[in-house]
């Protein structure tokens, strides 16, 4: 929440306490006490994060916090680890604001689940976040809290010989005691699924009495902005800024009974927002309800009348209402002393010193502040005069010009809301202000799913999509690989035509309102390619078994394509139009003999590079007449067979040899139930034998097929002479050169 001077937290972890509210021990000497209370059972594993926007798990039963005196430590200024009763926040706080501790006060935790034990870690003093006076007059000197998790045990050491500070307290606060009852008796968790402003269903504030000057225990009581119940006249709404979903406070299950004080409301509305980080570890989004809980209880019992800030945030996006008193008015909050009134202070749970907000929790503060700005006429674009209720960052009552949205540190000496959060206070505005920024389309190449990039030869045309006043766009830059690749000027055509280099790239495109505030769409991948797939195996041709005849043959056709990124598709374009798999190396087309035929194949790759294979090759039909006969060969003639001829022989070896020069052969016959069996020889080299029986009489059947190298080759059929069935009727040879 503000600004962390070190304390210290660290080592073991221990202390413990009663049932529901507070319960301060005390030791009766100045040793440690020897026990404390027995540990309670194991906690079971923490839930799963929720998805973004969903609901938080129902509260499992009442906070509880258990505070444990720490000024009378003794002289080692040590408290050796302790059994506790569970808890998973720890800070500490003491009586004065003035009298912080001279030394550094860590303390370890041990896990409730598995028993380990954390290291050493250091509680820092935080800043003074309150300045009205009532809670000004009851505000103790604090330590920001630090998450442990469930756990069952602590141990405290103190640096420094210092006296302590006067009722330095260590407070341990179980957000989920499950022996203590339901919370805001048991109201189930929710989250509208409207997409509109939230229906604020918090029964009215009380009456406000008018605040009195109070003395405290730190200084006289600083003039502040006076809050009043009366509700603001303000302008009407610059334009229209739908509130996001809200979880409301029954929802998470806050304490209402722990409140001190009706909430002021700002009389002149929200002027400003403030947003925080709450510093805080992080925790799984299903834990989200369980932490604020922590934060509300440990906020009160430092002083405060309820939780500080008016919204808190998760990082998976879901928005939960903070300080009671209605989502929709101007509640002075307790974020940052001086500028309460008048200001809203949105906080993101966890801690962005060192790690990156997630973009939906990005989206969902921009959103709520807008909401909350455009309710009094205002937005994220300019900045205003605020006046230093308390002294700070500057003295009391100086007048200060700050952003309409505003880091926490733009006010206070403080770190938040962190060195990797506050550099994108510039990203926050430009989606308040011009909300939607998303890249929409890319055309020019598709975009596979198997890899989530784009492919693309030369140009892709992207478009993107805006929200709110378009006419306060500065330029778009279009960010190739992270830089300015093109730049459109003003409220021009989302969508621009983009050259792509060779190679893997990203597009993301940035848009800079006219107040310099800017916004990026996440990148996209796309990959230029303009290298046509190639044919490592160009299309061959080779014949294939069945019925041929003089216009039909069956012929095999293998090849292989191949490309630089990935074949997307393969087609064949002739002799016919014949779609293929993207991964397909043969295909089986039928063919005309005795002419050219062109076989041409097409492979595309995902960018639309086209490559092709091709091969042109005459199939060709040797008449039986055309080889050479040994034997006795006796015609038959028919329109049957091919060419309306064949020859027939029934003495053993008799042979027919054909020659020809070609890389792939076949022999053709004629079946019947009384034809026998013929071998087959390739350049004087028996090959095959072939049995011509079938069960009826069919012709010009190719039974034997045989690649080859390209040579000039000598096939011949040998009659085998097979008893009772010794004929062999053959039908001539086809080949292919």
């Amino acid at each position: 929440m503000g600004r962390r001077l070190v304390i210290g937290v660290g080592a073991a972890v221990a202390v413990l306490a009663a049932g529901g509210g507070v319960a301060v021990l005390t030791w009766p000497s100045s040793a440690a006490p020897a026990s404390l209370p027995e540990t309670i059972a194991s906690v079971p594993a923490a839930p799963a994060a929720s998805a973004p926007g969903s609901a938080p798990a129902k509260p499992a039963g009442r906070t509880t916090l258990n505070a444990l005196d720490l000024t009378r430590l003794g002289s080692s200024r040590t408290l050796p680890p302790r059994t506790t009763k569970r808890f998973s926040l720890v800070s500490v706080n003491w009586t004065s604001p003035k009298d912080k501790p001279a030394g550094t006060v860590q303390v370890r935790t041990r896990n409730a689940a598995n028993g380990a034990w954390s290291g050493w870690q250091s509680l820092k003093v935080a800043e003074a976040a309150v300045d009205q006076p009532g809670e000004l007059a009851q505000l103790r000197g604090r330590t920001e809290p630090i998450w442990a998790g469930p756990s069952d045990g602590v141990a405290v050491r103190v640096s420094g010989s210092a006296a302590l500070p006067a009722g330095l307290r260590l407070k341990l606060i179980d957000p989920d005691n499950p022996t203590s009852g339901g919370v805001g008796g048991g109201v189930p968790l929710a989250v509208p699924t409207s997409a509109g402003p939230t229906v604020d269903t918090s029964p009215p504030p009380p009456a406000q009495p008018e605040e009195q000057a109070t003395t405290g225990p730190t200084t006289a009581a600083p003039t502040v902005p006076a809050p009043t119940t009366k509700a603001p006249a303000g302008p009407a709404p610059i334009k229209a800024a739908a509130m996001p979903a809200i979880v409301s406070r029954a929802g998470w299950g806050a304490d209402e009974k722990s409140v001190k004080a009706p909430p002021a409301i700002a009389a002149d509305g929200v002027k400003m927002v403030f947003v925080h980080h709450t510093a805080v570890k992080q925790v799984p989004c299903a834990q989200s309800a369980s932490q604020i809980r922590s934060i509300m209880a440990n906020d009160i019992d430092d002083g405060f009348d309820d939780l500080g800030y008016n919204f808190v945030v998760d990082q998976c996006g879901t928005v939960f209402e903070g300080r009671g008193g209605g989502v929709t008015k101007a509640v002075v909050g307790a974020h940052v002393a001086g500028f309460n009134t008048g200001s809203v202070g949105i906080a993101l749970l966890g801690d962005y010193t060192s790690v990156r907000p997630t973009q939906i929790a990005l989206t969902k503060i921009a959103e709520l502040a807008a909401a909350r700005l455009a309710a009094y006429g205002n937005d994220a674009s300019g900045s205003v005069e605020m006046t230093a209720g308390v002294a700070g960052k500057w003295p009391l009552g100086t007048k200060v010009m700050l952003p309409r949205l505003s880091g926490h540190r733009d006010a206070a000496q403080t770190a938040c809301p962190g060195n990797s959060m506050y550099p994108l206070m510039g990203v926050i505005r430009a989606r308040a202000l011009l909300p939607g920024l998303a890249i929409t389309g890319l055309t020019g190449g598709p975009l596979v799913s198997a890899t989530g990039s784009y492919y693309v030869r030369t140009t892709a045309r992207l478009s993107w999509n805006l929200g709110g006043d378009l006419g306060n766009v500065g330029r778009y830059d279009i960010l190739l690989d992270n830089q300015v690749t093109r730049t459109l000027t003003g409220n021009v055509e989302r969508s621009t035509d983009v050259d792509i280099p060779v190679g893997a790239h990203t597009l993301a495109v940035r848009v800079v309102h006219a107040t310099g505030a800017a916004d990026v769409t996440p990148s996209i991948k796309v990959f230029g390619d303009r290298s046509a797939p190639t044919f490592p195996a160009a299309p061959a041709v080779a014949l294939r078994t069945g019925t041929y005849s003089t216009t039909a043959v069956p012929v095999t056709v293998t090849f292989r394509s191949a490309d630089n990124v990935k074949v997307f598709a393969q087609k064949v374009t002739s002799p016919a139009a014949v779609a293929l798999g993207a991964t397909s190396t043969v295909w089986y087309p039928t063919v005309k003999p005795g002419t050219p035929v062109t076989y041409t194949v097409e492979a595309r790759d995902w960018a639309g590079n086209i490559g092709k294979g091709s091969l042109v090759k005459t199939i060709t039909q040797m008449p039986e007449t055309s080889a050479k006969a040994t034997g006795t060969w006796s015609p038959r003639v028919a329109s049957t067979y091919l060419g309306g001829r064949a020859l027939a022989a029934s003495a053993k070896n008799a042979k027919l040899a054909y020659t020809f020069t070609g890389r792939s052969a076949a022999l053709t016959f004629t079946r019947t139930s009384a034809t026998g069996v013929a071998s087959v020889y390739v350049d004087g080299v028996k090959v095959a034998t072939v049995d011509t029986k079938a069960s009826g009489t069919v012709h010009r059947q190719t039974l034997w097929v045989r690649a080859l190298t390209a040579k000039t080759h000598t096939v011949s059929v040998v009659v085998a002479g097979t008893s009772g069935r010794p004929t062999v009727i053959s039908d001539g040879l086809t080949y292919v050169p």
